[in-house]
């Protein structure tokens, strides 16, 4: 005859609980994971595509001030990281060419900082600036790798909120193991 095997469910109620905070913990480390992960993305693009040639400085753009990067979205699944540059680097990235709006030509001066008084050095047809920064390519090249840590991050979350909870069932079960 087989021998019956009785099992009490010890907790249940802290396993359901784990289980609830779950996606609270996800989202918390989610959400600091895709806001390192745009940061990192924003360095990168400085370091990288910004500083100009060995030896010479970037100027005023490579300090970073045009590149900006954050996280948006107020529940999981809205989640993502953003990184926004601004419309003279958009320059840079896309490619233009600008032309006179008046007149046929147009004057390249040194600014003086007062209106109408910079020294006129070249008159050309148009200005080309062609495409050089090469963002987009940096964020597809990063992509991977953030996706690969926001999945760690995920695991990581619901092994803390198992964690926690799993504290108190363990502590409960040593309590009715003393006692009996």
């Amino acid at each position: 005859m087989p021998e019956i095997i009785n099992a009490t469910a010890l907790n249940i109620e802290e396993l359901q609980a784990a289980l609830g905070d779950a996606p609270t913990e996800t989202y918390r480390f989610v959400k600091q994971e895709l806001f390192r992960f745009a940061r990192r993305t924003r360095k990168k693009l400085i370091r990288e595509r910004m500083q100009g040639a060995p030896g010479i400085k970037g100027g005023v753009l490579a300090k970073g001030g045009n590149v900006k990067a954050f996280q948006a979205g107020s529940d999981l699944p809205s989640l993502k990281a953003v990184n926004k540059i601004s419309r003279v680097l958009r320059t840079h990235e896309e490619g233009h060419t600008f032309t006179p709006v008046k007149g046929s030509y147009l004057f390249l001066s040194r600014k003086t900082g007062k209106s109408g008084k910079g020294r006129i050095f070249a008159r050309v047809r148009s200005v080309t600036i062609s495409a050089r920064l090469g963002f987009e390519t940096l964020w597809e090249r990063e992509v991977p790798d953030g996706q690969t840590r926001v999945h760690d991050a995920m695991e990581r979350a619901l092994r803390v909120a198992m964690e926690k909870r799993m504290k108190a069932i363990t502590g409960a079960v040593q309590g009715v193991l003393s006692h009996g």
